[in-house]
């Protein structure tokens, strides 16, 4: 699986996919989220975003194609997300689920309380308004 990350002109190659999964993609047009796109032998298998604030980011958007599932590729994407986030000196991660609080909690996510969630992220669209207020909130230090 190779990696790439998607320039907003590239971003309607991943809109399908985060339709697919049931994801918001309204804001992706933000300057301070990045997009990458997964693919296998050149085709789009899945993707993964970071929106990013100094040093603490929003891992999102992360789907893999529906005929893909069920071959840890979704691991396989946080890891490489999780592994870019570092290089980035991004300490730590956050995120909201509706349906992956199991998935996140074996990857090292922990569950915490909205209220505490950081100022800084708590300004995004994806906080503010487009996940509902019953999101788990789940973070992970790098």
């Amino acid at each position: 699986m190779t990696i790439k990350e998607l320039k907003a002109e590239e971003f309607d190659r991943a809109i399908g996919l985060l339709q697919e999964a049931n994801l918001q993609y309204s804001d992706l047009d933000q300057p301070h989220i990045r997009l990458f796109g997964f693919e296998e032998e050149g085709q789009l298998v899945g993707i993964g975003g970071l929106e990013i604030f100094g040093d603490l980011a929003l891992l999102r958007s992360v789907a893999v194609k529906k005929d893909c599932r069920g071959r840890g590729l979704g691991a396989k994407i946080v890891g490489q997300l999780e592994r870019l986030s570092k290089e980035s000196g991004i300490t730590a991660l956050f995120l909201l689920t509706n349906t992956a609080k199991d998935f996140f909690l074996t990857r090292g996510y922990q569950q915490f309380d909205r209220d505490d969630f950081p100022e800084t992220l708590k300004q995004t669209a994806q906080f503010s308004g487009l996940c509902p207020v019953s999101a788990v909130c789940m973070k992970k230090a790098l």
